[in-house]
């Protein structure tokens, strides 16, 4: 078999492959796996590294074929470096006595290619899908940026919590120390299922699609992402489902804070950077009305406090059996149970990465105390919740007892 192609044409479906391709190995999962298919006279190359395949038509290909060879493969690095020192021109690839001949404008070179009829082509299986859904691929690729943040890479010992899936209308992923919900509107039948580890892959997929729509074809055994352009991604199902979480979604929260997000990543930093390296803890409170303090324990021992200005809170009952008061203009609510009067602590790391992905100027800390009668510990959550154009992105971060 013979191609030629312009330059540009084949960068533009290498790049698209080089996501299925393995770095290291001998086999394979390193090659790009060039096939002419006849029914429709187009070349496509692939890649699979037994995690992610990847497949491409290649636009403007000329394509000349003996009967009995229609692929090759060529080692994907080796491609790759050859492409970006050749000069802009036509390309040719021809499969010769099991080597395959590159040449430029300028001169040849040869690479080996292994044997195409042992790739794990997934053609069969993608004719066995009958069900698809249609969503935005950049929509996906931001709910699952905010997921990815806390799923757990504890997949040996917890592998449940190792991928984000998406359960009823929602795409949900945690760690135990937080917890993210992206509800997608228009994603209610979908059973989406991604292992953490394959999520960077799947997200440089979609990002490569712009603005344009794409197709999802759920397997029992994968995931099939298809491009308006006929890219197709593969990503193998993991077998462990997430868990049923019952955590609330809708409704108030009991106590709230308006904060300046930079105004909180600034207090955060400047706290951090007299702490010790291994603090992970800051600790948040409301000393009086309009006042949150944020503090972390410095590196010498003692305790550095900063505070902010709220934009609007929950102020607590000062009468036993009395509502809570909000500041004007945000309304009232009911009795809860009170923040204790020394805060509470969280993660400033997972904040910290929470925040970085915030997209509004204010952050409302929606806050839940639990009082345990037994204990007589107070525990509970702060609730982050942020709309994005008709999808809702919700983080929950456990306080750290």
């Amino acid at each position: 078999m013979k191609i030629e192609v312009a330059k540009p044409d084949l960068e533009a479906a290498l790049q698209v492959v080089s996501i299925g391709a393995s770095s290291t190995g001998s086999d394979l999962t390193t090659h790009f796996v060039f096939r002419h298919k006849e029914e429709d006279n187009t070349v496509e190359v692939l890649s699979n590294n037994n995690r992610i395949g990847c497949s491409m038509p290649i636009q403007g290909v000329n394509v000349t074929r003996s009967d009995d060879h229609g692929a090759f493969t060529v080692e994907s690095w080796r491609l790759n470096k050859w492409i970006a020192a050749v000069e802009d021109s036509v390309l040719t690839l021809e499969l010769k006595d099991g080597l395959v001949k590159a040449t430029s404008s300028k001169g040849s070179v040869k690479f080996q290619s292994l044997d195409p009829g042992t790739f794990s082509y997934w053609d069969k299986t993608l004719g066995e899908v009958e069900k698809s859904t249609t969503t935005g691929a950049k929509r996906l690729q931001t709910a699952l940026s905010h997921v990815k943040l806390f799923i757990s890479d504890k997949d040996t010992t917890t592998p449940k919590l190792a991928v984000t899936e998406i359960k009823g209308d929602a795409l949900q992923s945690t760690d135990k120390g937080a917890l993210a919900i992206v509800t997608l509107d228009g994603l209610d039948d979908s059973t989406l299922r991604v292992h953490g580890k394959d999520i960077n892959q799947v997200m440089s997929f979609l990002g490569q699609s712009g603005d344009e729509s794409v197709e999802l074809k759920e397997h029992d055994k994968c995931l099939f992402i298809i491009r308006h352009d006929g890219g197709i991604l593969n990503v193998g199902r993991p077998p462990h489902p997430f868990p049923d979480i019952n955590i609330p979604r809708d409704g108030d929260d009991p106590h709230f804070w308006d904060l300046r997000k930079e105004e909180v990543v600034s207090a955060i930093n400047a706290l951090a950077a007299s702490a010790s390296k291994e603090e992970t803890r800051v600790s948040f409170s409301s000393p009086k009305e309009g006042i949150v303090a944020l503090s972390m324990a410095s590196a010498s021992g003692e305790r550095v406090t900063m505070h902010l200005e709220t934009q609007s809170q929950t102020i607590p009952a000062t009468e036993e059996g009395g509502e809570d008061q909000i500041l004007p203009g945000c309304g009232s609510l009911p009795d809860a149970t009170p923040v204790p009067d020394n805060g509470f602590e969280i993660s400033n790391v997972y904040l910290l990465r929470m925040l970085g992905q915030w997209k509004g100027d204010i952050i409302r800390f929606g806050i839940t105390p639990h009082h345990d009668e037994e204990t007589g510990v107070t525990k509970g959550w702060v609730r982050f919740r942020e709309d994005r154009g008709g999808d809702t992105f919700l983080t929950i971060l456990v306080w750290l007892v």
